[in-house]
Order: C-alpha cells, then sequence, then structure tokens
C-alpha cells in the first residue's frame, strides 16, 4: 500500500513538472487556439530581485509551475516570472505571414514588465513593457501591449520570459497574433472603452440636467458618482496615458490610482444620498460620511505614490459597503419604501465587488469571461440606479398631483362655501340698501317737513319780534328791544342753518342733474362781493380781477353757494374791522397740468388754521377745537370742496405769510368743445 501512495506521489510530481505544450505561430490554428491558456509556468520571486540569466538557471527553473488558464497573481509582493514555449512551422519558416508575428501581452494594472524574446542562437532579446515605461518605446503603437516576435531559425520550441512586477493587481492574458488580428483586437478594445466612458458621461450630463431642473441633489450625487466612474474606465484603459501622458507614464499610473479611490468616495456620497441615510439611517450615515473622508484622504495618498499599502484595504472597504447597503436596502423593503431599484443595482454592485475582490486574491483566474461580466455587470448597476433616481421622480409627480387634486378639491370646496356666503353677503347688504335708501327718504323728508313745519314759527316769531322792536309803534321799551333783537339774530341764525342743511341735502340729491353754462366770473364776484357788502359785511371785502373777462363753465346755483360759503367763512373767523380779499386769475397750467383754468382765492386776516387742522379743514361737520364759540356746523368748506370736484376742479386750505387764511377754489376754463355743448344747452332749455 504504502508503494501505491509513493509511486502516485512520484506521477503527480512528475506530472506537473511536465512541459507544458509550445505554444504554435501557425496561421491555420484559429485566435483562440494561440492564447496562452495551457501552455503558461509560472513563479514567484518574493524578493524581486532575480534577474532573468537566475531563474533560468536550477533550482528557479525547476520551481515553475504550470497553470492551465490565464496567469492572475493579484495584489502581492516581490515579481512573478511566466514563462511558455514558442514554436513555429516549417511552413511559416518557408512562407512567413505578411507583418511577422506579434506577441500579444495584456496586463492592465502591471507596473513593469520585462519581455525576453528568443533570438540567434541562445541570445535572447529584451522588451521593456508596463504602465511605467514611456508609450514612446513600444513596438506597437496603440493601448494594447504588444511586441513583435523575432524570426526563429528552426522549429524547436524556445522559450519566451515575462516578469511583471507592480503595487496593484499583476494578471497577464494574451497569445501570438497577426497584425490583422492585432489591430482588430485594438480596435474591439477602443471601440468598448470609448462606448462605455461615453455612455457613462452622457447619463452624467443627463443626471445633472435633470438635478439641476427638478431641483434633486439625487441626481447631482449621481452625476458626481458616473464622472469618477468614467475617470476610472479611462485610466484602465492607458487612455489619458495615449491622449496626453506618453512620456509620463509614472503620472497616469498614479492617475488610475487616484481615480479608484475618489470613486470609492463618490460611491460612499452616492449610497448616502440615493438611500436617504441622514433621516432613515443617521447612525450609518456618520460612518459613511466618515469613510468618504477616508477615501478623500487615501487620493491624496494615491497621488503621492503609496497606492501599493492601501490597495488591499479599499478593495475589502468596496465590498463591507456594499454588503451594507444592500442590507440598508432590505431594511427600507420591510419599512414599505420602494426601494428594490436600488436593491438590485447595488446587489449588482456587491457581485461585481467581491468577484474583483476574488480575482485580485487569486480567488478567481483572470479571464475574459470575469472581465465580460465586469463590464455587464456595470452597465447594469448603472441603469438600475439611474431607473431608481427616475422612479423617485415619478413617485414625486405621482404624489404631487394626488396632493395637487386633493388641494383642488378642498379649494372647490372652499370657494363653494365662500361664494355661498358671499351671496348671503350681498343679499344682505341688498337689503341694508334699500333699507337706508328707504331711510334716507325719510330723512329727506324729514327734513322737508321741518324745514316747512320749522319756517312757519320761526316767520312768526321772527314777525312779532320786529313789531316789539319797531319804535314808531311805541310799544318797545329799552329792555324789550333788546330781547326783541335777541330773537331776531335767533331767528336768523336757525333760519341759516336750515338753509345750510337743506342746501347740503340739495347739494346731494342734484349732483347728478347740474345745468352748466358759460358765467362771467368777474360779474358773478362783483355781485357776490356787493351783496354780502351791504349784508354782514359792512364794505369789508375787496375784489381785485387779473384777468378782464374770465369765463367758467359750471351750475350757476352750485357756484352761488360755493361762493357765499367761502365769503361767510371769511367774514366769521377774521376780525369785525379786517379786510377780507378776493382775487381771480387765470393759469395756464390746468388743474391736473392740462389746459387753463381759474383761480379764485379769498383771503382773510383772522388766525387761519392750525396745523393740526388743514388735513380736516373740508371734512363734513369738522370745526376746529378753538373755532366752536363760533356759529356754524361745519358744512361750509365740506360744500366748496364738493361744488370744485364736481366741476372737475378743487380747493385748497393754506395759511399766509403775514398772517390769515387762504382758501383758494379752483375750476377750469372751458373748451371749444364745452362752450358749444354749454350753447345747445342753452338753446334746448330756451324752445
Amino acid at each position: 500500500m504504502a508503494g501505491v501512495v509513493v509511486a502516485l506521489l512520484w506521477f503527480l510530481c512528475m506530472a506537473s513538472r511536465a512541459e507544458p505544450p509550445a505554444l504554435r505561430l501557425d496561421p491555420g490554428l484559429s485566435f483562440a487556439e494561440r492564447t496562452f491558456d495551457g501552455h503558461l509556468q509560472v513563479y514567484h520571486d518574493a524578493s524581486g530581485t532575480l534577474s532573468q540569466s537566475e531563474v533560468a538557471l536550477p533550482p528557479y527553473s525547476q520551481r515553475f509551475q504550470p497553470i492551465q488558464a490565464s496567469f492572475n497573481g493579484g495584489y502581492s509582493h516581490g515579481a512573478w516570472w511566466v514563462r511558455f514555449p514558442l514554436q513555429t512551422t516549417r511552413e511559416q519558416r518557408a512562407d512567413p505571414i505578411q507583418g511577422g508575428w506579434w506577441l500579444r501581452l495584456s496586463a492592465p494594472y502591471v507596473d513593469t514588465m520585462d519581455v525576453w524574446l528568443p533570438g540567434a542562437g541562445e541570445a535572447l532579446v529584451h522588451r521593456e513593457l508596463g504602465d511605467l515605461r514611456s508609450s514612446l518605446l513600444r513596438d506597437w503603437p496603440g493601448t494594447l501591449p504588444a511586441v513583435r516576435l523575432p524570426t526563429l531559425a528552426d522549429d524547436q520550441p524556445r522559450w519566451v520570459w515575462v516578469r511583471l512586477a507592480g503595487a496593484r493587481a499583476l494578471s497577464l492574458t494574451g497569445g501570438v497574433s497577426s497584425v490583422r488580428e492585432l489591430a482588430d483586437v485594438q480596435q474591439k478594445i477602443t471601440v468598448a472603452s470609448a462606448g462605455a466612458i461615453g455612455m457613462v458621461l452622457l447619463l452624467a450630463f443627463v443626471s445633472l440636467v435633470v438635478g439641476v431642473a427638478v431641483p434633486d441633489r439625487r441626481f447631482i450625487a449621481y452625476a458626481g458618482y458616473l464622472s469618477t466612474l468614467a475617470l476610472l474606465f479611462a485610466s484602465s484603459q492607458d487612455l489619458p496615458a495615449s491622449l496626453g501622458l506618453l512620456d509620463s507614464p509614472a503620472a497616469a499610473v498614479r492617475l488610475h490610482s487616484f481615480s479608484v479611490c475618489l470613486h470609492t468616495a463618490a460611491a460612499f456620497a452616492f449610497a448616502r444620498s440615493l438611500l436617504d441615510m441622514a433621516h432613515q439611517f443617521p447612525r450609518m450615515d456618520r460612518v459613511f460620511q466618515a469613510l468618504s473622508v477616508v477615501c478623500a484622504l487615501a487620493c491624496i495618498v494615491a497621488l503621492a505614490g503609496g497606492f501599493r499599502h492601501i490597495a488591499l484595504p479599499l478593495s475589502v472597504l468596496w465590498v463591507l459597503m456594499s454588503i451594507c447597503v444592500v442590507s440598508q436596502c432590505a431594511v427600507l423593503l420591510r419599512r414599505n419604501v420602494e426601494a428594490w431599484p436600488s436593491l438590485i443595482g447595488y446587489a449588482v454592485y456587491l457581485a461585481l465587488g467581491v468577484q474583483h475582490f476574488a480575482k485580485n486574491l487569486q480567488w478567481l483566474p483572470y479571464a475574459l469571461t470575469t472581465q465580460y461580466s465586469y463590464a455587464i455587470g456595470a452597465i447594469i448597476h448603472i441603469l438600475a440606479f439611474f431607473f431608481t433616481l427616475g422612479w423617485r421622480v415619478r413617485n414625486r409627480e405621482r404624489r404631487a398631483l394626488a396632493l395637487s387634486q386633493r388641494h383642488g378639491e378642498r379649494l372647490e370646496q372652499r370657494v363653494n362655501v365662500r361664494t355661498e356666503d358671499l351671496r348671503q353677503e350681498i343679499a344682505q347688504h341688498h337689503l341694508t340698501h334699500n333699507q337706508l335708501t328707504m331711510a334716507l327718504r325719510e330723512q329727506q323728508g324729514m327734513l322737508a317737513m321741518v324745514s316747512h313745519e320749522f319756517r312757519t314759527p320761526l316767520g312768526t316769531i321772527g314777525g312779532a319780534a320786529q313789531i316789539l322792536s319797531d319804535e314808531r309803534l311805541g310799544l318797545a321799551r329799552d329792555d324789550v328791544k333788546r330781547e326783541a333783537e335777541k330773537i331776531t339774530r335767533t331767528v336768523s341764525r336757525m333760519r341759516d342753518l336750515m338753509d345750510t342743511l337743506l342746501a347740503d341735502q340739495w347739494l346731494e340729491a342734484s349732483s347728478e342733474s347740474m345745468s352748466r353754462r358759460d358765467i362771467d366770473l368777474a360779474e358773478l364776484l362783483r355781485e357776490k362781493t356787493d351783496e354780502h357788502n351791504e349784508g354782514s359785511a359792512h364794505g369789508r371785502i375787496r375784489l381785485s380781477l387779473e384777468a378782464s373777462h374770465p369765463t367758467v363753465l359750471a351750475d350757476e346755483t352750485l357756484l352761488h353757494i360755493a361762493l357765499d360759503n367761502l365769503l361767510t367763512n371769511a367774514l366769521k373767523y377774521a376780525p369785525a374791522t379786517s379786510q377780507v380779499e378776493v382775487r381771480a386769475c387765470v393759469l395756464e397750467g390746468g388743474v391736473r397740468g392740462v389746459g387753463a383754468c381759474v383761480a379764485i382765492q379769498v383771503l382773510d386776516q383772522g388766525p387761519g388754521f392750525r396745523p393740526p387742522d388743514l388735513p380736516h379743514v373740508f371734512d363734513r361737520f369738522y370745526r376746529a377745537e378753538g373755532a366752536r364759540r363760533i356759529p356754524g356746523i361745519g358744512l361750509g368748506l365740506h360744500m366748496v370742496q364738493r361744488i370744485a370736484l364736481l366741476h372737475g376742479g378743487s380747493v385748497a386750505a393754506a395759511n399766509r405769510a403775514e398772517g390769515g387764511a387762504v382758501v383758494t377754489l379752483t375750476l377750469p376754463c372751458p373748451t371749444a368743445g364745452d362752450v358749444a355743448d354749454g350753447r345747445l344747452a342753452e338753446e334746448v332749455a330756451s324752445q
């Protein structure tokens, strides 16, 4: 039994040390048959100091182990050595293909890659590749690492040696290809990379526009996330190096490391915004916020060239973040929050992270299937997040529409209720208006009755008082005469009061049926001054006219009332021996700056108006505090103002600089059309 076990172990050891089949330079083979799969042997140099001549000698050459798939070294220190036999055919040596054979070496994250190709005799041809080597020194001008194979002298297998070293994940795929096949591979890689980057940038632009227009900070955070992802895709495919960093390969490598850290920070920030962690998960929000700051600090470390020390912790952090976010999406679903699109996106994101982490730790092979699955998964999770944001906007619009409809129904109900209230208020107002109209009619009737009933006894009392005070009858003693004069003055005052009340009431009733005609203002003013001078004024009124024949178009009765009130008011408040001056002039400025007007001023030498009383002198029944001992009820100036407004004019009160008051009545001068209308009215009235 022991002998069988020993024999089996010896067989396994011999099988493991068996040389792999040679990679043949035969155009009759398919593209897949000329890849590295099944032809590679690898050896890990932990120190990273061995040279090619050293690893080619025993005991290092005996330590190479065959692998069946592409090489994946993951994150490891030191250097990896890869070798494979290369063999040509007699037909190829006799009739070589056009453009020769090329060795295709795809190692996306390798810093330095040295290749030793079989040359003449036992000599080897050395080529330098890798991200830290200048692209200008490569045999192939594209971003795909490739070297031209020299012509082999015979059809014996020859070894090709490859040394890989770097701070990022180490992997190697490839094979041998013709120039046309190599160009096709380069074109597919460029088109796929440009398409993926273009799609991501387009989604980022659309998200930014939508986020600004809606506005929604989640779309803006998603635009930032996609922008960093586009930068990561571009730097992974060496696009920055091919566009502007051909002479600075170290800067291109650090840019890729920086993009990894920046995208991780953007992923944390976007997860906080998408899941609304500040409200849904406050504690995890603070954790994710701190991790975003840590990833931002990692960007500085990556730019400084220290990505080797943070690469593995960053991958672990990526996986842990994905697990945490998937768990949070599940919790949101249990809270009846529509988070299933986010759950799908982050589940795919978690699968990508686990696959990437497992590949870097050599748990999964570095093959086309893992690469394609990574690209497809990245597109799926990007579209899932975009659908999540669009779903949120759609739900918000639905909620806003439903809320608007509810508010519209409530508003319609309130409008109906308010309309009904307004109808009731209008009906109440109509009822009140009718009652007020009836009350006013009753008031007018009462005033007419009071006027009629008061005038008869007042006339009798006044006549009796005059008889008692008449000296020709010889009936009056001095005291009887004095009392009779008091009765006469009181009756006159009551009659004036009654006339004033009735005049205001009459003015209220006849304001809409005025009879306007041309009035010679000079003649009217002379008439009024003579009338008052012969009466209570005793010659105190002086008339001053600055225009020979000022004319106004007015109702003569209303104008008489206005002038009587102005003169009576001035005579009442001025000292008994002082003069009252009446002036009339034509102003070109008009009442409101249009046309010409006539200004009538009544100036007295009384106490004038107090400043607090000036805004109220034209109010109905308003009397100044110091003038309440003087007879009157406060209607004179109010009636003057109403008459002025009815004629399109104005009235103003002011104090004179030398003392006393001045009241100015302004009336517009008649135009040609007004004169014609006035004459026509007179002709109609005469007929």
